[in-house]
């Protein structure tokens, strides 16, 4: 039976995936890094989804031109490194050091269940192989991808650090059941947030952001933290660093007022991260601020 274009394209993506896995597994890390670096270069000379990213840093208003194209190089330059980083196939994680991982243990001491804050900012992928291995019962968040054969292959990585997936279709029923049961949920929340979301600042902006984690934080009162992992340029290892963001103050709010303030204080922490290390954020080749700015 001959195979439909569309069908057999997403054997040629998978294949192909597999096949680049396989490269960068079978030689050393530094190497690796060194060639997905110049990939990454090479994409920063095509264009890929640059005008994208530069109209979403213009549109921010932290830097000069000079700087934005600096932030540029170094953004598609890290997403080759990272993009490394998560393809290799090896036993051994990369090196890395946990920062404040006391405030997991304090936070699952409450019983109240626990919400994990991610953005697309450094190595999101390799938390859930840390963190998989270092606590019980980690759920993560996500869409499926339109490949299937792909999705089928990013489970598995997941599940093999003892990762379970809740797709979004059944989010927020399983999210509750988790919650419920002192268990983590791992969510990102930096990308626009569609029907399902409500126009709050980020890096000083208003975006469309997602209210599901303010809204399960403020009925159930779980605990939440945020986290982040970054590559040092000097040694190639990670600072994975957890955080815990400010209580809101909801004294004679709304029930939309209190929602809107986890958002903003959700937003605000990310937003410190991107402000720090803007070259580490991949969001910005998102349409963050779609409804806000022309894109095209």
């Amino acid at each position: 039976m001959r195979l439909i274009p569309k069908k057999r394209s997403k054997y040629l993506e998978y294949i192909s995936l597999r096949l680049i896995e396989e490269f960068l597994s079978i030689i050393p890390r530094p190497i690796a890094l060194k060639v997905g670096e110049s990939v990454g270069a090479i994409l920063y000379l095509t264009g890929l989804y640059r005008r994208t990213a530069l109209r979403n840093m213009e549109h921010i208003g932290l830097w000069d031109k000079q700087q934005i194209e600096k932030n540029l190089q170094g953004l598609y330059r890290n997403i080759g490194r990272y993009a490394t980083d998560f393809l290799r196939r090896s036993k051994k994680l990369p090196p890395y050091q946990i920062i404040n991982f006391e405030l997991v243990e304090a936070a699952m001491s409450e019983g109240k269940g626990l919400i994990v804050l991610l953005a697309h900012y450094g190595n999101w992928e390799l938390l859930a192989e840390v963190f998989g291995r270092a606590v019980n019962d980690l759920n993560v968040i996500a869409k499926p991808m339109k490949n299937e054969l792909v999705d089928k292959w990013l489970g598995k990585k997941r599940s093999r650090s003892a990762v379970k997936t809740i797709y979004t279709k059944e989010a927020l029923r399983k999210m509750l059941e988790v919650i419920k049961r002192n268990g983590i949920i791992a969510i990102l929340i930096d990308q626009h947030a569609g029907r399902h979301g409500t126009m709050v600042p980020f890096l000083g902006r208003e975006a469309n952001t997602v209210r599901t984690v303010a809204g399960i934080a403020r009925k159930t009162d779980c605990s939440v933290l945020a986290i982040s992992a970054v590559m040092d340029d000097k040694d190639n290892s990670y600072n994975i660093i957890l955080e815990k963001p400010a209580k809101p103050d909801l004294h004679d709010k709304s029930e939309e007022e209190c929602i809107a303030e986890y958002q903003r204080i959700h937003n605000e922490v990310i937003s410190e991260w991107i402000r720090k290390d803007p070259q580490h954020w991949f969001g910005w080749f998102h349409k963050r601020f779609r409804g806000t700015i022309n894109y095209s």
